[in-house]
């Protein structure tokens, strides 16, 4: 029984020593991800916070798009702009007339193809969130919600 015992230790021991390297080895291609992407734990720990999320939507808006000459052609949209950080809902609300400016300034400049291909929704709400928040200075918005759409 002796030589029985012995033979079950063995196996127990290489177990403990795969079990170790394998966690050696995670930790390592962990470390190397981290500093190979100057990402550090808390932004990791920040992405799996979760975050309280306001929408401010704004009144309706009338464009003339740019048809170079071609006639009239209009847009008729209501936004919505996300923020995450309650602080930010009085500042955009003293703002709206500024935002609505920027918003309105950008549109303009909008051939009715630009909007209406693939895609192109999605540039244009780049472009505005990346407007307004350089007007104000701060990464506030995070994201645009276009809620009403009419090209005419």
């Amino acid at each position: 029984m002796a030589a029985a015992e012995k033979e079950k230790k063995g196996p127990n021991k290489l177990i403990i020593i795969i079990v170790v390297m394998g966690f050696v080895m995670m930790i390592g291609a962990v470390t190397m991800v981290f500093m190979a992407t100057d990402m550090s734990v808390s932004d990791v720990l920040a992405k799996f916070q979760k975050h309280e999320e306001y929408v401010m939507p704004l009144e309706s808006f009338v464009v003339n798009l740019e048809t170079e000459g071609k006639g009239t052609t209009y847009l008729k949209t209501q936004l919505s702009l996300l923020y995450v950080e309650e602080d930010f809902g009085p500042v955009l609300t003293n703002k709206t007339s500024q935002i609505r400016d920027i918003i309105i300034k950008d549109l303009m400049e909008y051939k009715p193809d630009d909007l209406l291909v693939n895609g192109g929704l999605a540039t244009a709400k780049v472009k505005l969130r990346s407007s307004i928040n350089t007007a104000l200075g701060k990464e506030m918005i995070k994201e645009i919600y276009f809620t009403e759409f009419l090209v005419q």
